[in-house]
């Protein structure tokens, strides 16, 4: 197959523009990377997003940071100028739920998370347990007795957790050697952003670690994950999937989750790819439709159009 060659959105004809522009009406986008850096908002990302309205695009974000909850989303958009509400966010703890629900799923669940994604399980009423939180005796007793506590799981659910420890994936492996215990995923990046400091390491390891100990590939309902594709794909009742862009700034996650999803998939140079790690990508999976140097490149872009788009 030969290789895709993605098309930057400045570099298009006037009509190639209007042809770009009037070929969806729905976008989905990453925050992390396109819209903010860490903390601070990225330069015009809030007023690409006001054009894009303006310009009569339905507007939904996906996550895969569940660092941040869904209040703090809610105050990192008001920071980089863009209205929306909750309702317009899809987070990883909402996913989680939401699949949990769609599955019907009944019995115990092993969460290795945030403490907010196990609060929200419990809210919907779901029986939870975690742990071991402390530290343990350096003891090959103690570590056997902490491990093989015989609780009736019947679900693993692995997210971000800053306090993830050998012992509690010693733990999920043991459930999970069980053949009536799933594994479900979140976030799977393998690095994390973190503006000025570069990248960190991702949950993403952790969660290979323990598919490869226990045997079993995840559920995954972060990008790019097939389950979160269904789950999108059924909430919006997308009857033409050609008709969406997905805005997102890494490769593995954004933009191989918009083809997954059959999307129009544009890539912003502001995040966790740089334009070499573009032009070395050969996974036609990886390669998207177009690219921006930043999501601001919109207002440039509107700016060669005549139209009734305006800030």
């Amino acid at each position: 197959m030969a290789k895709v060659t993605p098309r930057h959105i400045l570099k298009l004809s006037r009509e190639e523009k209007r042809k770009f522009i009037d070929s969806f009406d729905q976008i989905y986008s990453d925050c992390d990377g396109v819209l903010w850096t860490l903390m601070d908002p990225i330069k015009d990302s809030g007023a690409a997003v006001k054009l894009l309205k303006n310009e009569g695009k339905k507007i939904t974000f996906v996550t895969n940071n569940s660092i941040r909850s869904e209040k703090g989303y809610l105050e990192q958009f008001k920071q980089a100028g863009i209205e929306t509400d909750i309702d317009n966010l899809v987070h990883p703890h909402k996913s989680i739920l939401l699949y949990l629900k769609k599955i019907e799923f009944k019995g115990l669940i092993y969460v290795i998370g945030m403490t907010r994604l196990k609060t929200i399980l419990k809210e919907a009423g779901f029986e939870v347990i975690d742990g071991p939180n402390e530290l343990i005796e350096e003891n090959f007793a103690v570590l056997m007795m902490k491990i093989f506590e015989k609780y009736p799981v019947k679900a693993v659910v692995i997210d971000v957790d800053f306090n993830l420890s050998a012992l509690k994936l010693m733990k999920a492996d043991q459930f999970l050697r069980k053949d009536d215990c799933i594994l479900i995923s979140g976030a799977t990046d393998m690095t994390l952003p973190v503006g000025k400091f570069g990248t960190i390491m991702g949950p993403g390891p952790f969660l290979k670690v323990l598919e490869e100990a226990a045997g079993k590939k995840a559920k995954v309902v972060g990008k790019p994950g097939k389950e979160l594709a269904e789950l999108i794909m059924q909430d919006e009742s997308i009857k033409d999937s050609k008709r969406v862009l997905f805005i997102g700034d890494m490769l593995e996650q954004d933009v191989k989750f918009g083809r997954k999803c059959g999307f129009q998939t544009l890539l912003t140079l502001t995040g966790g790819t740089t334009s070499a790690d573009l032009l070395k990508a050969t996974d036609p999976e990886l390669i998207p439709d177009y690219y921006a140097d930043s999501l601001g490149d919109f207002i440039e872009f509107f700016g060669s159009l005549e139209c009734k788009n305006s800030l």
